[in-house]
């Protein structure tokens, strides 16, 4: 299976991937899909992703504009893993989270919910014979997703082969503790953010206070009242649940681990400051004097907590490779030639943002234009970027290209994409196609503008209903 480029987002081909809807136990209907459904060679992974909401597809909606809508974008290690691990021959089942297709809904999710998602899920794998059988199943946790997973292996009848943790499944932190030694951020704000103790003491004291609070109130008013008086300044975000945020620093995933006694291995990145290797450390240290043997862990070196180096992926391929007694990878042909796609792509983007706005450099965004051309690697923020600065230095049909790979519906300037292929069919003088294109975007429009300071130019709904009244005439240079 490989992936091939369209609309500026990773995608995959429609004949190795099968789509399916899940009903939960509450009756909500959550979109799932399966990425090389019928390889029966390996194992299949079931991926759980994050704190925010997302999809099945590597998106997600962290943030809303001001009317309250989702403003999708892609999640980088998301879609990489998707990318990736299917590479590698692993089927990769992803269901949509649940925060993600029913957004307002109150109240909102707990840990049981999102953990019999996952559930409804698994089963509806085996009744759909995608799976055959749980000792066929890997299930891996990201970041928040590491706390899931732990909470889907508590209610499992049949536990799946193996776990992968890639994050450290627990914010636990013992408030009553006077001793910043005890605090699982303090080592990570020593070596990375070099605070001094009192520093931390402070991020201590607040993060209890917070905890505190939350135990001593309902979901109305974190909703109607503390989501937004962002206490000491921490915001929470449109979407956070009251139930997870009160929870999280209070769940121990050590008796479920232990209960489920299947091969797991915790990964984590060294820098991680979301879920720190103390704190993963602590959870692998319990269960090892608690008598679990089947377990990894395995730090990688100078890692964040979003995963950008590639070491994950053939750690996790090596560690399920070996029956779970290795994570000591070689690098393969394969990984190398992703690491240079990878490599390349980010050098691209680095060269295409180089360039300045309003023109005078057209050997140099052409020459990043065929280098896109070439790539599968390349997101729609990069196209959308490429196709304004093409248009700047008059390459008109290359900038319609850009725009066009740069209109995907989960990208946030999607209707600005939309407005600027109007604009060079304006300059074309096919008006009937510049207007379907503005009709397009009047419909997607998401409520905030896209702004070219250069050109004096804000494309909001003001904008785009004057263009749909009048041709665009092109701009001043």
């Amino acid at each position: 299976m490989t992936a091939s480029k369209a609309s500026g987002q990773y995608q995959f081909k429609s004949d190795n991937i099968l789509t399916l809807k899940v009903k939960t136990f509450d009756s909500l209907i959550l979109p799932a899909q399966v990425i090389n459904p019928y390889n029966h060679n390996k194992k299949m992974i079931l991926f759980i992703s994050g704190s925010t909401p997302y999809d099945e597809k590597g998106n997600q909606g962290a943030f809303w504009n001001d009317k309250g809508k989702m403003i999708i974008e892609e999640q980088e290690f998301y879609v990489r893993f998707l990318d990736i691990m299917s590479d590698k021959g692993f089927s990769i089942a992803t269901m949509a989270k649940r925060s993600f297709v029913y957004p307002t809904k109150i109240p909102r999710p707990n840990f049981n919910d999102l953990a019999l998602d996952i559930q409804f899920f698994i089963e509806e794998l085996k009744k759909t014979g995608l799976l055959k059988d749980e000792k066929d199943l890997v299930i891996v946790g990201y970041s928040e997703g590491s706390i899931v997973a732990s909470k889907v292996l508590g209610i499992l009848k049949k536990q799946p082969c193996a776990c992968i943790l890639l994050g450290s499944a627990t914010l636990g932190c013992d408030c009553g503790s006077q001793s910043i030694e005890d605090f699982y951020m303090t080592d990570v704000l020593r070596r990375l953010k070099h605070w001094n103790d009192e520093q931390i003491k402070t991020e201590f004291a607040q993060l209890c206070q917070i905890r505190e609070a939350l135990l001593n109130m309902d979901e109305e008013e974190f909703e109607n009242e503390y989501k937004n008086s962002k206490p000491f300044g921490f915001g929470f975000a449109m979407w956070e649940s009251f139930y997870i945020d009160r929870e999280a620093p209070l769940y121990d995933p050590v008796p479920v681990l232990l209960y489920s006694n299947i091969p797991l291995l915790i990964c984590i990145g060294e820098d991680d400051i979301n879920m720190p290797m103390t704190l993963a450390k602590k959870t692998y240290e319990s269960l090892k004097e608690k008598g679990l043997d089947k377990i990894t862990f395995r730090v990688i070196e100078k890692e964040v907590h979003q995963y950008k180096k590639h070491d994950v992926f053939p750690i996790i391929d090596t560690w399920l490779k070996s029956e779970f007694l290795s994570t000591d990878f070689i690098l393969h042909k394969y990984d190398s030639l992703i690491i240079e796609k990878y490599a390349k792509a980010k050098e691209l983007v680095n060269e295409i943002s180089a360039i300045p706005y309003g023109g005078g450099y057209p050997e140099r965004i052409l020459a990043c234009y065929k280098k896109a051309a070439e790539s599968t690697k390349i997101d729609a923020s990069t196209w959308f970027t490429l196709g304004i600065k093409l248009f700047a230095d008059k390459y008109n049909d290359e900038a319609y290209n850009s725009f066009s790979n740069s209109a995907d519906s989960t990208f946030a300037a999607y209707f600005a994409s939309l407005v600027w292929m109007g604009h060079i069919k304006d300059l074309k003088n096919k008006r009937k196609d510049a207007v379907e294109l503005y009709q397009k975007a009047q419909a997607a429009y998401p409520g905030f503008p896209v702004q070219h300071d250069n050109w004096n130019i804000v494309i909001d709904k003001k904008w785009i209903e004057e263009r749909i009244k009048t041709p665009f005439k092109g701009i001043k240079h």
